[in-house]
């Protein structure tokens, strides 16, 4: 596969981030820790970063499976993207007490069917580049979760 390390290298990150899940579950062992909005983050981070964990490995077994069609290889792995982008969308959007400003959860919402309609594009389109730069914008949602709970915890809220 082209670029096969790319592919490798965000499947690696995706554990790294859900392994940070792991570890604010792990370390914060406070009131706020039990909190729906606590859940609903280290859950988030756990599926985004293994989504991206099984799209970036999936990528490079794809284009085995393919025979090294790379067309059918980025359409399959967008495919598997987007996937995970709708189930994010369905489950994890929802309201609820994890949502505490509705502000919030609309500009998630948006910015998820942003990256799931490009995804889902580029099963059509079937580009290489356009599929590692939306596993990169896909990153940003565990990043920002993880930073937004490190924030609170050094804020104290």
């Amino acid at each position: 596969m082209p670029d096969e390390f790319y592919y490798m290298a965000i499947a690696g990150l995706g554990v790294s981030l859900a392994g940070f899940g792991g570890i604010i579950a792990a370390l914060d062992r406070g009131p706020a820790a039990r909190s729906p909005v606590a859940a609903w983050r280290i859950r988030n981070i756990a599926f985004t970063g293994f989504s991206l964990t099984l799209v970036g490995f999936g990528t490079v077994a794809l284009y085995a499976v393919t025979s090294g069609d790379v067309t059918a290889t980025v359409r399959a792995a967008s495919l598997l993207l987007a996937a995970a982008d709708l189930l994010w969308l369905r489950f994890e959007t929802r309201r609820g007490p994890a949502w505490p400003s509705e502000r919030q959860r609309r500009v998630a919402i948006a910015t998820g069917v942003v990256l799931t309609l490009a995804t889902i594009g580029n099963v059509a389109y079937a580009a290489s580049g356009l599929l590692q730069v939306l596993l990169l914008a896909h990153l940003g949602n565990p990043i920002s979760i993880f930073f937004n709970t490190v924030r609170d915890a050094t804020t104290g809220e």
